[in-house]
């Protein structure tokens, strides 16, 4: 997507935009989504998976190069705090896509180690699966890994929560960004302070109650 008016992209990684898709007689439908490319630039990269019924990301698939695609100002609070702490990102489903571009931002500036812990229900869910294992093939100080809640596989199984205390060595010395539903967000957050994090080194966003299913849209 590009400006129409020439100007660039100016945004925090791990922010979001609206996107307003035409819903014929009816009011526009908005949708969050991240772009998981880096500010600066006279494009932005929107990660968008379609869902069967999904009002907007339906619209989103069948746009053509050319067409408008009216957006919101960026807007969120999940960026990086400090590029020179360790950091994790923790996500599941499409609560994924603000961590590619904060993960790019801290690899590209960071001085700490960065994990990516991500959750998914399937191998063929995993989002950026190539482009992370690249990353971590390429840069020694970033790992990742996948936690799947519905296929037996030789990897983490179930929540991502869950494996926490195999995953963090520090939880104290360490930033935590944290994305997905509701459920995650809360019981994620509340195992991070059970491992030593301080409230104040947490960072999360969550889908509100009420828009969970909203989201899948």
């Amino acid at each position: 997507m590009s400006p129409n008016d020439g100007h660039t992209f100016d945004f925090t990684p791990g922010q979001h935009v609206s996107v307003a898709a035409d819903a014929g007689d009816n009011p526009p439908e908005y949708r969050p989504y991240s772009p998981v490319s880096q500010p600066g630039t006279d494009t932005i990269a929107l990660a968008v998976k379609r869902y069967p019924g999904g009002v907007c990301s339906t619209w989103m698939h069948e746009r053509a190069v050319g067409d408008t695609i009216p957006t919101t100002s960026p807007s969120g609070n999940l960026g990086i705090r400090d590029l020179d702490r360790d950091a994790v990102f923790l996500a599941t489903g499409t609560g994924l896509t603000p961590m590619v571009a904060m993960a790019t931002q801290y690899l590209r500036e960071g001085s700490g180690r960065a994990t990516l812990v991500f959750g998914e229900r399937t191998q063929e869910d995993l989002m950026f699966r190539e482009t992370f294992d690249l990353c971590a093939a390429n840069h020694s100080a970033f790992a990742v890994e996948y936690v799947l809640s519905d296929e037996d596989w030789s990897g983490p199984t179930g929540f991502v929560q869950d494996h926490l205390p195999d995953l963090i060595d520090d939880a104290a010395g360490t930033d935590f960004y944290v994305c997905g539903v509701p459920e995650m967000v809360v019981d994620t957050t509340a195992m991070l302070r059970d491992l030593g994090a301080s409230e104040d080194h947490i960072f999360a966003e969550g889908w509100e109650e009420g828009a969970v299913e909203e989201e899948n849209a």
